[in-house]
Protein backbone atom coordinates (compact mmCIF):
# COMPACT_ATOMS: atom_id res chain seq x y z
CA UNK A 1 0.00 0.00 0.00
CA UNK A 2 2.79 2.24 0.82
CA UNK A 3 4.59 1.26 -2.05
CA UNK A 4 1.73 2.30 -4.22
CA UNK A 5 1.38 5.48 -2.45
CA UNK A 6 4.84 6.40 -3.46
CA UNK A 7 4.59 5.49 -6.98
CA UNK A 8 1.37 7.59 -7.18
CA UNK A 9 3.34 10.43 -5.12
CA UNK A 10 6.17 10.06 -7.80
CA UNK A 11 4.58 10.32 -11.07
CA UNK A 12 1.95 12.75 -9.79
CA UNK A 13 5.21 15.48 -9.12
CA UNK A 14 7.00 14.50 -12.56
CA UNK A 15 3.73 15.26 -14.57
CA UNK A 16 3.31 18.81 -12.39
CA UNK A 17 6.54 19.66 -12.82
CA UNK A 18 6.30 19.12 -16.20
CA UNK A 19 3.60 21.37 -16.45
CA UNK A 20 5.38 24.02 -14.59
CA UNK A 21 7.38 27.31 -15.44
CA UNK A 22 10.80 27.65 -14.68
CA UNK A 23 11.25 31.37 -16.54
CA UNK A 24 11.54 34.57 -13.81
CA UNK A 25 10.03 37.56 -15.88
CA UNK A 26 12.20 40.45 -15.93
CA UNK A 27 10.56 43.88 -15.14
CA UNK A 28 9.11 44.98 -17.74
CA UNK A 29 8.46 41.59 -19.31
CA UNK A 30 4.65 41.26 -19.22
CA UNK A 31 4.21 44.74 -20.59
CA UNK A 32 5.32 43.66 -24.05
CA UNK A 33 3.02 42.16 -26.61
CA UNK A 34 3.13 39.51 -28.69
CA UNK A 35 1.71 40.39 -31.72
CA UNK A 36 1.46 39.19 -35.31
CA UNK A 37 3.67 40.27 -38.25
CA UNK A 38 1.04 42.69 -40.22
CA UNK A 39 0.57 44.27 -36.92
CA UNK A 40 4.47 45.93 -36.59
CA UNK A 41 4.67 47.15 -39.97
CA UNK A 42 5.08 50.53 -38.48
CA UNK A 43 7.70 49.73 -35.91
CA UNK A 44 11.20 49.72 -35.83
CA UNK A 45 12.87 46.02 -35.81
CA UNK A 46 15.28 45.77 -33.12
CA UNK A 47 16.63 42.44 -34.01
CA UNK A 48 16.02 38.57 -33.24
CA UNK A 49 16.68 36.04 -30.94
CA UNK A 50 15.92 32.35 -30.59
CA UNK A 51 14.65 31.01 -27.09
CA UNK A 52 14.83 27.24 -25.86
CA UNK A 53 13.67 25.61 -22.70
CA UNK A 54 13.10 21.98 -21.94
CA UNK A 55 10.87 20.48 -23.88
CA UNK A 56 11.50 16.43 -21.31
CA UNK A 57 12.10 16.46 -17.46
CA UNK A 58 13.82 12.95 -17.33
CA UNK A 59 11.71 10.70 -19.38
CA UNK A 60 8.69 12.80 -19.85
CA UNK A 61 7.42 15.12 -22.41
CA UNK A 62 6.80 18.86 -20.34
CA UNK A 63 3.19 20.28 -21.42
CA UNK A 64 3.65 21.63 -25.32
CA UNK A 65 1.53 24.77 -23.74
CA UNK A 66 4.04 25.50 -20.75
CA UNK A 67 7.11 24.73 -23.14
CA UNK A 68 5.54 27.97 -25.16
CA UNK A 69 4.75 30.05 -22.50
CA UNK A 70 8.01 29.73 -21.49
CA UNK A 71 9.68 30.42 -24.59
CA UNK A 72 7.35 33.61 -25.42
CA UNK A 73 8.52 34.66 -21.55
CA UNK A 74 11.84 34.40 -22.08
CA UNK A 75 11.74 35.98 -25.39
CA UNK A 76 9.58 38.56 -23.78
CA UNK A 77 12.67 39.19 -21.54
CA UNK A 78 15.18 39.29 -24.17
CA UNK A 79 12.81 42.58 -25.68
CA UNK A 80 13.14 44.21 -22.08
CA UNK A 81 16.83 44.33 -22.57
CA UNK A 82 16.81 45.17 -26.06
CA UNK A 83 14.46 48.22 -24.90
CA UNK A 84 11.86 46.86 -27.20
CA UNK A 85 8.15 46.48 -26.53
CA UNK A 86 6.87 44.21 -28.93
CA UNK A 87 7.73 40.41 -30.15
CA UNK A 88 6.31 38.27 -33.03
CA UNK A 89 7.21 34.94 -33.20
CA UNK A 90 9.01 33.95 -36.39
CA UNK A 91 8.77 30.08 -35.74
CA UNK A 92 6.75 27.59 -34.26
CA UNK A 93 8.17 25.58 -31.23
CA UNK A 94 10.95 22.76 -32.81
CA UNK A 95 12.94 20.78 -30.15
CA UNK A 96 12.34 23.31 -27.23
CA UNK A 97 13.40 26.31 -29.23
CA UNK A 98 11.51 29.40 -30.62
CA UNK A 99 12.60 32.39 -33.46
CA UNK A 100 11.06 35.90 -32.25
CA UNK A 101 11.38 39.06 -34.00
CA UNK A 102 11.59 42.09 -31.51
CA UNK A 103 10.35 45.50 -32.27
CA UNK A 104 10.25 48.61 -30.39
CA UNK A 105 6.41 50.27 -31.13
CA UNK A 106 5.36 52.66 -28.99
CA UNK A 107 7.78 55.69 -29.45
Amino acid sequence: MINKLLVTLSLSSLLFLSACSWVQPLPGAYKVALMELSDVKDCERLGTTTTSALDKVGLYERDAAAITEDLVLLAKNEAVNMRGDTIVALSGVQNGRMEFAIYRCLK
